[in-house]
């Protein structure tokens, strides 16, 4: 029984990560209204997610069971004053719609007469006819009712004196806010405690943004904190039973620390109502354990990134500034570690990008190959090294090609005494690169690098004496690209030659 729940534990898990919403685009976060159209797919390191405005994932039952809870105990989570009863049923038959849309097979919406439906979820053994605008023929308001059947929150805005109001809706997951206590203020005032973003413009973009919405057209933004342990309803009411953590997670082991420390991430949609003329605004919750973020090392390298250099007024605010150096710092020791060299020949790549030599008179950095994560590095070596002294990106897509080879002959050759060469791309092209540095006469202590994959080599073929780029490992075996023989990869490199040796294979001539 143990081994079958595990199973399914590792199943879940994977799910969340491949679903798993990653937030940043970059090493620094700042509040923006970042808003981009909804419905487009975005493909991560682990996997995909937003093809839908409506997402129903393995945690679909669960989740749905700790809304219906919540609202039991706290009937202040549902809320609609009595001008947006339209409203409630525009967003209810709009969410049937994108339901049936997203998944045929088991949501059915069909119209059965003139205003007359029949209603069929297939996951929860739902069936239900009703007439639009008629509650006898639901079992429950409207709102209340869809809500039993996504996993998103929903808050509607009527807009009216060229003002938003939250004036309906069903919030059981807050992040650190109140509903209850929000309901019938306007979209400016709930955003008021939030640093920087009146001073800065940002809620004003976002307000007169949202009050140019059409409907039909869907649009969709990201917001994020952390959360201890895997809690959807950390609302301001429940702040006694989940505030205190914030305090006692500092204290415990790292393991527990990535166990219980989770990346909170919404994707909010903003839908113009077809109807009714409100906006829907859709906050659907994703957590991910620290420990589970870390296995996607993008992920993890970002994540640390974002929260070493967020400002603390900003920290401050997410209620994460205890311990979000900690967090930081988890992410970073939970690099994984490389496999050690088995011989004395092997090149030894650092496992993390090493920092810019702040010495140095100048940088030139070398970006090869199409990887995310060669430009990521070499974006980060660049934002540190433009703080320091000239710095030159050169950006190339392979030294096989002559053409590159001549780019990266001409940038070391006008590269002034003192300039550190940081080169980061493939194994293959690293070696190279490193190569031609040498030649060109920089010493090793000018010289950093970080190999992005070592799936390939430059491989020098003792027979015909010539260097080839191969795909192999040493102690395999490959085909020579020149003299066609097979050639055992040794574990034996030449820095100065930039390759591995290899010769016959068995020993054969």
């Amino acid at each position: 029984m143990t081994s079958t729940l595990d199973n399914v534990a590792a199943e879940t898990a994977a799910d969340l990560i491949a679903g798993f919403p990653f937030p940043f685009l970059e090493d620094r976060y700042r509040y923006s209204t970042n808003v981009e159209p909804a419905e487009q797919p975005v493909t991560t390191p682990a996997g995909q997610w937003g093809t839908a405005v409506v997402d129903i994932d393995c945690e679909y039952r669960a989740e749905l069971d700790q809304r219906a809870v919540i609202l039991a105990a706290d009937p202040t989570r549902h809320a609609v004053l009595p001008h947006m009863l339209p409203a409630a049923w525009d967003a209810m038959f709009t969410l049937m719609r994108e339901l049936d849309a997203a998944y045929p097979e088991q949501m059915q919406l069909r119209s059965t007469g003139p205003d007359e439906w029949l209603w069929r979820n297939g996951i929860l053994g739902i069936e239900q006819h009703f007439r639009y605008g008629d509650a006898t023929t639901l079992p429950d308001e409207p709102l209340r009712y869809i809500t039993s059947q996504v996993q998103e929150d929903i808050a509607l805005l009527d807009q009216r004196n060229d003002q938003l109001f939250v004036d309906a809706g069903v919030v059981t997951f807050a992040a650190d806010w109140s509903f209850g206590f929000d309901v019938g203020m306007s979209f400016l005032e709930i955003h008021g405690p939030v640093p920087r973003v009146r001073k800065e413009g940002v809620i004003t973009r976002a307000h007169e943004f949202l009050k140019r919405l059409q409907p039909h057209q869907p649009y969709r933004r990201t917001n994020w904190t952390l959360t201890i342990d895997r809690r959807l309803d950390v609302s301001t009411e429940l702040y006694p039973e989940w505030g205190p953590d914030r305090e006692s997670i500092q204290f415990v082991d790292d393991a527990e620390f990535g166990r219980r420390v989770h990346l909170r991430v919404e994707v909010q949609h903003l839908i113009r109502l077809p109807d009714s003329g409100a906006v829907m605004f859709l906050i659907r919750t994703y957590m991910l354990p620290l420990e589970q973020l870390a296995t996607v090392d993008p992920w993890r390298r970002r994540a640390a990134e974002v929260l070493a250099e967020l400002p603390a007024d900003m920290a401050e605010y997410k209620g994460i500034i205890k311990y979000r150096d900690r967090a930081a710092q988890w992410l970073r020791d939970a690099a994984p570690t490389p496999p050690a060299p088995t011989g004395p020949g092997m090149p030894v790549w650092p496992a993390t990008p090493p920092a810019i030599d702040t010495t140095g008179a100048a940088f030139l950095v070398v970006a090869i190959g199409d990887s995310a994560e060669t430009a990521h590095v070499s974006r980060n070596w660049v934002a540190a090294a433009e703080a320091v002294g000239a710095t030159r990106l050169l950006v190339l897509d392979t030294l096989t090609d002559e053409q590159d080879r001549a780019a990266l002959d001409a940038a070391l050759g006008e590269a002034l005494t003192g300039t550190r060469v940081l080169v980061t791309g493939g194994q293959y092209d690293v070696m190279t690169a490193l190569a031609i540095a040498r030649e060109a006469g920089a010493v090793p202590a000018e010289l950093s690098s970080f190999v992005v994959h070592t799936r390939d080599l430059p491989l020098y073929c003792a027979h015909c004496r010539n260097t080839f780029r191969v795909e192999g490992r040493a102690g395999g075996i490959v085909t020579c690209p020149g003299c066609a023989r097979d050639l055992e990869i040794h574990e034996h490199h030449s820095s100065t030659m930039g390759s591995f040796l290899a010769s016959a294979a068995g020993g054969d001539a």
